[in-house]
Order: structure tokens, then sequence, then C-alpha cells
């Protein structure tokens, strides 16, 4: 994180000035297709080095089979975030009652074919049973905060997932929000099942 953070303000530079000639060359001969990939090639060496941190937020709801009550008391348990989410394993330590500043961290999960690091610490910030569970997590160079929004529709729950992601490289933040528009989340409805079915979701695909 530190050799990046050195490195990453001279290279945006360098792809800014980079952009720029060949912007110039490629309006001076606008049919060279050559001259505008290269411009190309430029403006994504500004994206992946820009140097100021970027946010990205995701907002999705889903609606399940299950009274309000049940989906609180399953959602406040830090220890069953790895029944939906592949990347993250058990919760350390395990037992966490669900107040405020209650913290936690989880151990590495899988990303693809690799375990992925976990090493933010968690905390519970805001918890107001059974209508909402706010979470806070930071390491790396990253804050997060994820609120589970629960409105109880007799039989069935409406569930909102509220995230927030600060300190991503804005690309990858840009990225990131712009997927989560469009594709649905294997997450959710990997939490769906659980609650719905019971037992593991777990697959090894990875999450949108």
């Amino acid at each position: 994180m530190k050799l990046r953070k050195i490195i990453e303000r001279p290279l945006f530079a360098f792809w800014t000035l980079a952009a720029l000639v060949t912007l110039i060359l490629a309006a001076l001969h606008p049919l060279d297709g050559g001259r505008w990939l290269m411009f190309a090639v430029c403006l994504f060496g500004v994206a992946l080095y820009f140097p100021f941190p970027g946010t990205t937020r995701v907002r999705k709801t889903i609606i399940v089979e299950r009274p309000v009550n049940a989906v609180y008391d399953f959602l406040s348990r830090p220890n069953n975030l790895q029944i939906w989410n592949p990347r993250v394993g058990a919760a350390q330590p395990s037992n966490i009652t669900p107040e405020v500043g209650q913290q936690w961290t989880y151990s590495p999960g899988r990303w693809l074919f690799m375990k992925a690091p976990s090493s933010l610490r968690h905390a519970f910030s805001k918890v107001d049973p059974p209508n909402m569970i706010e979470i806070t997590a930071s390491g790396r160079g990253l804050r997060a905060s994820y609120a589970y929004i629960l409105r109880d529709l007799g039989p069935r729950s409406e569930v909102t997932l509220d995230a927030r992601v600060t300190g991503m490289p804005a690309v990858v933040a840009w990225l990131s929000s712009a997927t989560a528009r469009v594709y649905p989340s294997r997450d959710l409805a990997r939490l769906k099942q659980a609650l719905e079915l019971g037992g593991s979701t777990k697959d090894p695909s990875p999450s949108q």
C-alpha cells in the first residue's frame, strides 16, 4: 500500500501528459486508428493511477419469505456472514453480542481460486432490533459501512443492503458501482436461500 502511494502520483502525471500528447496527435490525424488506440491506453493509465481514493456504494433490496424477527436474528450474528459471502471465513470471536461497539474480525475466505485476505476490523455502529443493523469496517486504507434495513411484511420481510466503501482506487470504485447497478448480487441470492431454506449456500462462484 505504501509503495503504491509513492509511485502513483508520478505515474498519474506521466499518463496525464501522455494522454494530452496522444490526444493532440490523434486530433491532427483523425483517421489514424492507432493514435486513437494509444490515446485510449493513456486514458486507462490516468484512471488506474488516479491519486485520489474513490467511493463505491451499493443499495439493493430483496424480499425474503421469513418473518422480520427471524431475519434480524440471522443478520445480527456476524458468524453467519460466511454462509452467504464466500469471501469471508469464521468470525473471530464467533459469539458476538449485537451491541454497539462490539468488535470482531473474519478469518480469510476465498475469492476465485485464492484465499481472500480479511484484515478489516468490524464493529456494530447502530443496532435497532428488528429494524436495522449497521456495521462499520476499517483497515488496509479502506473504510466501509453497511446497513441491513428491514421492513416487516407479515410472514415476509423486505431486506435492503446499503453498503459504502471508501478508499478504493477511483477506477475500481466506479467499476464496482456500475457493475452493482447492472448485475444482481449473488451474495443476496445466497442470503435469501440461506434464510428461506437453511443450511450452507456456499458455492465456488465469486460475488458480483
